[in-house]
């Protein structure tokens, strides 16, 4: 038995030796149960409890519906899936495992292991821990999911679709991979492919770290980590049955030794590599042993360092991806700016070095990683330690590169960008320019910032008014409205209302307000994010994306740093982490596939179901163990699952995902003239024109709803986000039009052969004009403003 992983012999076992047969529950009773359980999950457990009291008070004769401890006994049992206590400082300062296992006290703050009132009360006979955190592993939550067909068939995806890339490149004779739409068409996976580290039956993982604060208005900040499945599909992969929570970390305080926190789960992952996890495959009913690999580590920034042992973005090499660019600082001072050109006025020594053409970056992944990383920890002296450290920007040998090399990618290849936390920080470095709020140098004057524009507060707050108010033309589909930014933003602004400021609103209320040059130079930004944000990507537009972005850097330099010691400060790390990002979708697909959404949107859904808020983080891991063990069964026995909601009352299905809702007239109408006169020429000849009913909403293949101006014309602006406008393909051109509503047309066979009626399905639509051409150029064919017409269209 393994002293570290703390499994018990049950689980030991079922790791080695995983149930070959389909589960099946065959007492109604206990089906009962953990059905209520699962439709109760965001409920209370007195709410459980209070339905089982009522159906053993109304059904007597039915046997006893199980407790609700003993329904999470049973799932607990039937998954295999259990969580690990492992003793912690209770100010967060380490964990005592690994080389701390042994202590009694915390050797950075001193504080005891002991709960001092529980081992003083008992004259120190009974040793309660101050404080514990949890960790899920990992081996158990996969073998769940080959125990059902459903679930066996999606973890094959990745493989057939790397034979199917295989078997294109082989038949084009063409190396080049026309669509970059996954991680399997990025040149990371693929290599290892390539050289047999995965397999067909091997599993592919990206492990994701990140720290939550549970509530606004409290201290509750905590860190935990999840485990995301590369083997499925991206439609299905960030679902919430299918992201696997790994470990829940107490605050109040950051860890100063994360490593030994992250220690256990790591070290069941090294177990699982060496040996291979023992999987049952329903669907070929054979047994088998996957090796689990670790493709990619995701985090913010700050908590990259975690995963590399970096000194963070402020070292002479900050890239996180170790792409070996030199930085540069100011006179007297030890933090570093990744500016590619070097300052024109003077220049402290260190940081003399040439300009950088930003079309010649270094890659990501720079082989001096393991040279340097000798070095620092080949010295003993501090002194020298500390020189050595700003050298080379690292601090320690990171904790996966105790992983087998065969089954991970290995630091710094693993490491990703993270463009949620890199489109945020971009959106507060230009706001901070905006604003004047960057420090100034003792050679600078604010007075010279033209680009400061909201220095002028009343333009600042109006600023801010006419962005709650443009909220509501940003269709439904993009969630709430954004606020009134001026009011929010240093409390309550959250990362999607920056993001739809940034990309969305700013942009088009800044015309003719931020100068020219530095406007045109924002879309440059905007139209090349907004390219690499794509799930599929084509070569043309990976081109189109990296020049984009590169141009907009080293602009940035020009326009805004200007070559100036005193305002190096202004480049920071995020405009150097932009100018990886379309060659990183080359090494590991588009980056939208391994951004932090995953995570942000797992700590809100485990924050929503905390329920008592005196205890949050017992709370938060109490409820990851419940998400994973209840993903478990759900993967064992899909059909306990809830069904897909069936279509509302009332809705047409027209078929191929286009839906019909109501609401719909209460009575048929004729058209008008004009409308009359195009449906003319829409039917056949000698048709008359029917009568019609108007429907005022169409449910789109994608899941989005597109509205009419029939319904929404009647709703106050203040209370509508309008989605009426809609892109649609034809006679092989995009148009764009506003939808006056949606209808069916009772429509007679033109063909003798085929006597009847049908409907034809269409939509009235106006269009708008052509867009603004000029606006379109300096734009970077981002902005197109154009004019609604009369014109109508079916």
């Amino acid at each position: 038995m393994d002293p570290c992983a703390k499994l018990d012999p049950d689980a030991f076992t079922r790791l080695h030796h995983p149930p070959a047969v389909p589960l099946q529950i065959e007492d109604p009773t206990i089906r009962h149960s953990i059905s209520t359980y699962l439709a109760l999950e965001n409920a209370s457990q007195a709410t459980y409890e209070s339905v089982a009291r009522s159906l053993k008070y109304n059904f007597p004769d039915i046997a006893n519906i199980l407790s609700f401890y003993q329904v999470e006994k049973l799932i607990d049992t039937l998954t295999g899936v259990e969580s690990i206590l492992h003793d912690m400082c209770p100010n967060t300062c380490l964990a005592f495992t690994g080389p701390f296992s042994d202590l009694d006290e915390c050797p950075l703050c001193q504080a005891l292991q002991w709960n001092q009132a529980k081992l003083q009360g008992t004259s120190g006979h009974i040793k309660v821990p101050a404080q514990q955190f949890t960790t899920i592993p990992v081996g158990p939550q996969l073998q769940a999911r080959n125990r059902s067909s459903a679930s066996a068939r999606s973890m094959h995806y990745l493989w057939e679709k790397t034979q199917e890339l295989f078997h294109d490149i082989l038949a084009t004779h063409s190396p080049d991979i026309p669509l970059v739409n996954y991680i399997v068409m990025g040149w990371d996976f693929l290599g290892a492919v390539l050289d047999g580290d995965i397999k067909e039956h091997d599993i592919v993982l990206m492990v994701s770290l990140d720290g939550a604060q549970l509530y606004e208005s409290k201290e509750s900040d905590c860190w935990m980590y999840i485990w995301i499945i590369g083997n499925l599909s991206p439609d299905i992969r960030y679902h919430k049955l299918n992201v696997l929570p790994g470990g829940f970390i107490p605050g109040l305080k950051k860890p100063k030794n994360m490593d030994s926190f992250l220690f256990p789960g790591m070290h069941h992952l090294a177990v699982i590599q060496r040996e291979g996890l023992s999987m049952w495959d329903l669907l070929s009913d054979s047994c088998y042993s996957s090796y689990v690999y670790l493709l990619f580590t995701t985090a913010d920034g700050p908590g990259l360092v975690y995963w590399d042992g970096m000194v963070g973005h402020s070292g002479k090499n900050g890239c996180h991806l170790y792409c070996s660019l030199p930085g540069r600082r100011k006179e007297h001072a030890h933090r570093y700016y990744p500016a590619l050109l070097c300052p024109r006025d003077r220049v402290p020594e260190g940081s003399n070095h040439a300009d950088i053409n930003v079309f010649n970056l270094p890659p990501g992944g720079s082989l001096d990683y393991f040279q340097n990383l000798y070095k620092i920890i080949s010295i003993a002296n501090q002194t020298q330690w500390d020189k050595m450290k700003m050298e080379t920007s690292l601090t320690k040998p990171p904790l996966i590169l105790g992983l087998n090399p065969l089954h991970s990618l290995g630091v710094p290849l693993c490491m990703t960008t993270d463009i949620m936390h890199l489109a945020g920080n971009i959106s507060d470095l230009l706001i901070s320019l905006w604003r004047a709020d960057m420090d100034v140098g003792p050679g600078d004057d604010k007075s010279t910032w033209d680009w400061a524009i909201f220095r002028d507060e009343d333009l600042w707050t109006s600023h801010g008014k006419d962005v709650a108010a443009a909220g509501s033309f940003l269709p439904g589909s993009y969630n709430r409205k954004p606020r009134n930014i001026a009011k929010k933003i240093n409390t309550q602004y959250k990362t999607w209302e920056f993001q739809l400021y940034t990309f969305g609103i700013a942009p088009i209320l800044l015309y003719g307000i931020l100068p020219m040059k530095y406007w045109s130079h924002y879309w440059q930004f905007i139209r090349g994010f907004q390219i690499i944000c794509q799930y599929s990507l084509t070569h043309e537009q990976l081109e189109d994306a990296h020049t984009l972005l590169c141009v907009w850097q080293r602009n940035f330099e020009l326009f805004y740093y200007q070559l100036r010691h005193d305002c190096i400060h202004f480049v920071h790390p995020a405009v150097h982490q932009v100018i990886h990002l379309v060659l990183e979708a080359f090494q590991k697909g588009p980056p939208i596939c391994y951004a932090q959404w995953t995570m942000e949107q797992m700590i809100g859904n485990l924050g929503q179901q905390i329920h008592q808020p005196s205890k949050p983080y017992a709370n938060l891991a109490r409820e990851g163990i419940h998400r994973s063990q209840v993903n478990a069964l759900l993967s064992i026995m899909p059909e306990l699952d809830s069904p897909p909601k069936a279509l509302p009352r009332g809705s047409i299905d027209l078929s191929d995902g286009y839906v019909l809702l109501r609401k719909r007239s209460k009575y048929p109408v004729f058209p008008d003239d004009i409308l009359t006169q195009l449906l003319r020429n829409y039917l056949p000849g000698t048709q008359d024109i029917p009568r019609f009913n108007k429907w005022a909403w169409l449910l789109l293949p994608n899941g989005q709803i597109a509205r009419s101006a029939w319904r929404e014309s009647l709703k106050l602006v203040d209370n509508l986000q309008v989605s009426r406008n809609v892109k649609f393909l034809n006679a092989d051109k995009i148009w764009i039009g506003e939808v006056q509503y949606f209808t069916q047309l009772a429509v007679q066979s033109a063909s003798r052969a085929q006597e009847g009626w049908s409907f034809a399905d269409i939509a009235v639509v106006k269009l708008y004009s052509e867009p603004d051409t000029d606006l379109l150029h300096m734009s970077s064919q981002v902005l197109a403003a154009s004019l609604l017409l009369d014109n109508l269209f079916i």
